[in-house]
């Protein structure tokens, strides 16, 4: 298989995951009983652990684009938009710690870039 052929797999299966991370995410974020992690700070090790997905797949998605800023700010956006949401549900509050792991999250997929390009079976997303 061409590596042309491979990377446009790569980014269907990508926008499919994108996709339906997405929706899934803003399911748990007005849910009444989101999933919960018995750890210290287990709700903020699960938002940055969220848009590192997000970061990772939106990447995959949109190979031709390379991973721009403008991308990077559209999760933070994103971000910004679930705190914003759950800030008007009577069960559920916002917190800018929460956009901090978000941030943190999307932060550490741009530092790891780097191994993944290293990583044999997803480093033909970057070959030319």
């Amino acid at each position: 298989m061409s590596t042309e052929a491979t990377r446009a797999r790569m980014a269907f299966a990508a926008r499919l995951l994108l996709f339906a991370a997405t929706i899934f995410m803003i399911y748990e974020a007005t849910i009444t009983h989101p999933v919960e992690v018995s750890v210290n700070h287990g709700d903020k090790l699960l938002h940055a652990l969220a848009f590192f997905a997000l970061a990772f797949l939106s990447d995959f998605a949109f190979p031709a684009r390379g991973h721009v800023t403008r991308d990077l700010f559209l999760l933070m956006l994103f971000g910004v938009f679930i705190e914003v949401v759950q800030s008007f549900l009577p069960w559920r509050s916002a917190d800018f710690l929460d956009f901090l792991a978000d941030c943190f999250g999307i932060a550490a997929y741009r530092f790891l870039m780097p191994i993944f390009h290293k990583i044999p079976l997803i480093r033909e997303r970057w070959v030319e």
